[in-house]
């Protein structure tokens, strides 16, 4: 189990936001291109206390393995989220999606996403874009090691608060219906 402490930046421009990273020194990670399926259970929109994803992706052009994940959220206060993420590999995504729909599971949507990573502070910035039909404005998560950094990296990228979330994928996906 991973724990990740995370926001989410609304209403970013993609090039200032890449300008102000690389002006500041942030480590390139590189270019992810993902195809996420998410699944809930048959009679209800969502779980409780998270979401289920299958995710293949490619880094820079390399496909990389195939994760499956439940993203339970723990808390949710202050604007930042923290989620516990329980992830395996797999190698069949039909296969998978099998046997979720056997359990009860459905696929609520299967969505494209490019994703633009640096590293700053040790603390993870990913710009992310999905599909139009999924979400059509672009966002840019933080993710810290720290959550003592987030005022800190918010005042130094002169980030306005309104535009702070710690909404998920999901919740914000919802919000726009």
């Amino acid at each position: 189990m991973d724990r990740e402490l995370e926001i989410k930046v609304l209403n970013i421009d993609i090039e200032q936001m890449e300008e102000k990273l690389k002006e500041k020194g942030a480590e390139f990670l590189g270019v992810e291109i993902q195809k996420n399926h998410t699944f809930a259970p048959q009679n209800s929109k969502e779980f409780s206390n998270g979401y289920l994803r299958i995710r293949e992706k490619s880094l820079d052009g390399k496909k990389d393995e195939i994760e499956l994940t439940f993203k339970e959220s723990v808390d949710n206060k202050d604007k930042i989220r923290v989620n516990n993420e329980y992830t395996t590999r797999i190698d069949s995504i039909s296969n998978m999606v099998k046997i979720l729909e056997e359990i009860g599971l459905t696929e609520r949507y299967v969505g494209d996403k490019k994703r633009i990573s640096y590293k700053y502070k040790e603390q993870r910035f990913d710009i992310d874009i999905w599909s139009k039909e999924v979400y059509p404005n672009p966002y840019m998560e933080i993710e810290f090691t720290n959550v003592n950094l987030m005022e800190e990296i918010l005042d130094e990228f002169e980030i306005d608060r309104k535009n702070v979330t710690s909404e998920s994928i999901n919740e914000l996906i919802e919000k726009r219906k």
